[in-house]
């Protein structure tokens, strides 16, 4: 049986029950840790579900939909309403107006918005401004303005709540002093001692902020430096890697050996136990030692995983969880736009730039292997674990959105090219040997493939000043990289599908 508690739509899991237990790793991440089934009563069919730490935003649609094998359900909805009764209001003197002694009574975290109410001794309204702010819980914080005149006596700021019938109240007494002449020099006098605390204030908070922006800032710089440098390193381990047609799914239409498209329909494929039979596809080659790097390029498709599988994993069963228990090692997205991994369980991820082109480093002995978004070369996670056995590069490609239906490459990375032509240029190598740019907009399987084009940069183009050996060191010696140069970042041009710089 499953029990599944969801808000709005069916797969927005507020909790769900199945199998017997229940399946945190499926909950919306701001629902973990606050909610708890209360099954007492399951035997006689009764079931409810206990939500703590309850928020403004919380309001809202829910469901509850129980199901068996059976194909039986009944489902159910409601709104869920929150109230929240606010602090009590604080009255504090703003100043002298037009005569007059200023009020200003504050109350916070209501909701919803209160009755907000100024009375006079007898009890009578007073007339007054008001304004309501909402903070970042979603509850009304509420200023109530009142000016009194000479011989006001007591008044009074009261909060009523809208749905409670609950009111709370201050009162205060403006005596007959207040309204006494003030010395005007000893006015000037504080208000100057103020205005030299709150200069001296300012400057100082300008200062230590410069100094943690700066920190802040170094270590960002840092951190981007050293993501590079990973990068770099592990291109240096990169290897060919080719699909195997013999294991792809019906729906996945392998071409070149180097990419996946999907189809509408099954195609006629000779039968084969090494054939997914989810929309899946993993390489001709296998790894069982070293380190190995290849590139993914994944376009603007929602619902794919790249990374690794064990060669032995069961390929016919296709609701096997892509979990290293299961012998996956993977990172992807959902339809939900959610980008996740597993370790072992469900886990959410908010790269800072949605990755187009994908990078995949296994290091075998090290026991991980890493995911690199190569558009901003940035680090995605790491998945460690003991390997064991043959490992094969793995491609998952399920479509939900037409419009969106674009095919997923293997693209070719050649590191020692690439840093060969940024060295000496250009004009040292031959671009129709050097291996191009993967480009997402590449024939269907049936089109020939596009040849190499020679790059055509001017020679004025001068990458070699970039790599210039520092003042004092040797010609020969090899070239270092200054902390001022600029961060080599990729171009592709999406017309030349074949050619491509850094």
């Amino acid at each position: 049986m499953e029990v599944r508690f969801f808000r709005g739509q069916r797969f927005s899991v507020v909790h769900l029950y199945r199998d017997g237990k229940d399946q945190p790793f499926m909950q919306m991440p701001q629902y973990q840790g606050r909610t708890k089934l209360v099954k007492d009563s399951i035997a006689e069919g009764r079931l409810s579900l206990r939500l703590e730490n309850i928020t403004a935003l919380d309001a809202g649609l829910y469901g509850c939909r129980i199901g068996s094998q059976s194909s039986y359900y009944q489902e159910a909805t409601w709104e869920l309403q929150v109230s929240a009764l606010g602090s009590v209001p604080l009255i504090s003197i703003v100043g002298y107006v037009d005569r007059g002694i200023q009020l200003l009574c504050r109350s916070s975290g209501w909701l919803p918005r209160p009755i907000a109410k100024w009375k006079g001794p007898q009890g009578q309204e007073l007339s007054a401004d008001s304004r309501t702010n909402t903070n970042m819980h979603g509850l009304f914080d509420v200023e109530l303005s009142l000016t009194v005149q000479e011989n006001a006596g007591s008044v009074s700021c009261s909060m009523q709540h809208a749905h409670l019938s609950q009111e709370v109240e201050s009162r205060v007494q403006i005596g007959d002093t207040f309204f006494q002449p003030v010395s005007w020099y000893l006015a000037t006098k504080v208000l100057g001692i103020l205005c030299c605390g709150l200069f001296f204030g300012i400057v100082g908070l300008k200062i230590f902020f410069s100094k943690f922006q700066g920190k802040i800032q170094a270590e960002l710089d840092w951190r981007r430096k050293h993501r590079q440098a990973e990068l770099r390193d592990a291109r240096k381990h990169t290897v060919e890697v080719t699909l195997d047609p013999e294991t792809a799914h019906p729906q996945l239409c392998v071409s070149d050996l180097k990419t996946v498209t999907h189809r509408k329909a099954p195609q006629k494929v000779p039968y084969s136990t090494k054939r997914f039979t989810r929309k899946s596809v993993v390489a001709s080659q296998g790894f069982q030692a070293g380190k190995h790097y290849w590139e993914v390029d994944v376009g603007q498709n929602v619902g794919w995983c790249v990374g690794v599988c064990q060669d032995d994993t069961d390929r016919r069963k296709d609701s096997v969880t892509l979990s290293p228990n299961n012998g996956y090692w993977v990172f992807g997205l959902t339809t939900e736009y959610l980008y996740f991994t597993f370790n072992p369980h469900f886990i959410n991820l908010s790269p800072e730039t949605p990755p187009t082109r994908v990078g995949v480093f296994l290091d075998y002995e090290g026991g991980n292997i890493s995911f690199f978004n190569t558009n901003d070369q940035s680090y995605i996670c790491i998945l460690t674990c003991q390997f064991e056995g043959l490992l094969r590069p793995y491609i998952q490609h399920v479509m939900y959105e037409e419009k969106n239906r674009t095919p997923i490459f293997i693209c070719p990375v050649s590191w020692d090219q690439r840093e060969k032509t940024l060295l000496t240029g250009p004009h040292t190598a031959d671009p129709d040997t050097a291996k191009g740019e993967c480009s997402p907009q590449a024939a269907p399987a049936s089109s020939p493939k596009p040849a190499h084009r020679k790059s055509r940069l001017p020679l004025s183009f001068r990458v070699l000043r970039f790599f210039s050996p520092k003042p004092g060191s040797s010609s020969s010696s090899s070239f270092q990289m200054r902390e001022d140069w600029p961060v080599p970042v990729e171009v592709r041009s999406y017309g030349c599908p074949e050619v491509g710089m850094e």
